[in-house]
């Protein structure tokens, strides 16, 4: 019985495999700054659901006045991050396709 060790490598299959696909750092910095912008904006959403949640029980017209400025603040936050974040999501799966398209011709 031959073991793992006392078995000869087969050189051709080793050169024939493809190699790993590597995330280059430009994908890892732009999948980064992805997830970021992804990971805010959901934080903003959690924020205006908690405070549209404490705008309607609000009964002290100051306060509820002061939710409505947060509200306002948050949705144009949300406002500005999402624009563009739907673009920069396709260009980025077409970089990724074009890379993996590249390496199977390899």
């Amino acid at each position: 019985m031959t073991t793992a060790t006392e078995m000869p490598l087969n050189e051709e299959l080793i050169e024939t495999q493809p190699a790993p696909v590597t995330s280059p750092p430009e994908f890892t910095r732009v999948l980064a700054e992805l997830k970021g912008q992804a990971q805010f904006i959901l934080y903003l959403a959690d924020q205006i659901e908690d405070s549209l949640g404490q705008l309607s029980a609000e009964t002290e017209p100051g306060q509820a006045a002061f939710l409505c400025r947060v509200l306002s603040m948050y949705s144009a936050q949300l406002e500005s991050k999402h624009q563009g974040l739907g673009d920069r999501i396709a260009e980025t799966c077409q970089e990724v396709y074009i890379t993996v398209r590249e390496h199977d011709l390899i």
